[in-house]
């Protein structure tokens, strides 16, 4: 029997530019099945059941540095559970994701 994960996820405003760019680049490159739905004025970018963005993913897209603060200021909303939010990653997921 196949089990259908609910995706999580966050919807980005498209006027962050670069920094967008970077965090969708390095949550295609960190996560599997990372679909990313673009509405012109945000994208929506969802994972089945966690998504993981590392900064230094973020880092390496951008070519620059990276605080993690900054997600706050292009993130418009979320889907799912905010597990862990620190200076190195942010980690949404359903409880019962592995």
């Amino acid at each position: 029997m196949t089990v259908k994960q609910a995706y999580v996820g966050m919807d980005l405003d498209t006027s962050g530019g670069s920094i967008v760019d970077a965090i969708i680049a390095a949550i295609e490159q960190d996560n599997e099945g990372v679909v990313v739905d673009d509405f012109a004025v945000y994208k929506k970018v969802k994972a089945p059941g966690k998504m993981v963005l590392k900064r230094e993913t973020v880092e390496e897209h951008l070519g620059a540095d990276f605080d993690m603060d900054k997600v706050h200021i292009v993130m418009s909303s979320y889907f799912g559970f905010i597990a862990d939010w620190d200076e190195d990653q942010l980690i949404i997921a359903w409880e019962d994701a592995e």
